[in-house]
């Protein structure tokens, strides 16, 4: 409930300082009215009595640790999305990109789970459940794909605000396929979004 609004705001938000600092993209008043919307609509989305509440992990850090970790996963989010848009729009193709992103983050996760697990908790996992990662995996290549065109012609923002409206897609998943119930917080916070969406999508034109 705390580290998504963390994260997508800390996404959203260092977006549009990074992308006003790096990229000289202009913050107008009207994208600002979407980000307090969107921003919003998260924290709504997000909160226990809005969906189901998952069972409690057990973990040995303290609370902040966690919210400065989805702080710094949004920070990071920010800042990877004004790098692949000054990439981009420098000339550097989008397979090219693509693959460089790619490449790294494999190598990255990869290591850091070998190091840690070993090979033994890899290879014991089934292969029903090698079917659903594998497939999980082909959803977020087609999602990257999307992600690495629209940040060609979009400012980075604009994909970070749009990007946000996946905690709504999620919500209503969860209705559609899980049959979770549907509640007030809920439909609010997909109201929130489109709203916000359509805010930025109404965006006047600079002559």
């Amino acid at each position: 409930a705390a580290s998504v609004p963390i994260t997508l705001g800390v996404l959203i938000i260092g977006g549009a300082v990074v992308g006003r600092l790096l990229l000289k993209e202009p913050v107008r008043p009207r994208t600002v009215v979407a980000m307090v919307t969107l921003i919003f609509a998260v924290i709504i989305l997000s909160h226990p009595s809005a969906s189901e509440t998952p069972g409690k992990s057990v973990t040995s850090f303290p609370p902040w640790v966690g919210a400065l970790s989805a702080a710094a996963s949004g920070a990071a989010y920010a800042l990877f999305g004004a790098v692949m848009r000054q990439a981009l729009t420098g000339g550097v193709s989008v397979p090219a990109t693509m693959f460089i992103s790619g490449v790294v983050g494999t190598v990255s996760l990869w290591s850091v789970t070998l190091l840690r697990l070993g090979t033994d908790p890899i290879a014991a996992v089934e292969v029903s459940q090698w079917t659903m990662m594998t497939a999980a995996g082909l959803l977020n290549f087609g999602a990257f794909i999307a992600l690495t065109v629209s940040l060609k012609a979009l400012p980075v923002v604009a994909v970070n605000l749009i990007n946000a409206s996946q905690v709504a897609l999620a919500a209503i998943a969860g209705v559609l396929l899980f049959s979770e119930p549907v509640t007030w917080p809920l439909s609010l916070g997909i109201i929130l979004t489109f709203v916000g969406l359509i805010v930025l999508a109404n965006r006047r034109r600079q002559p």
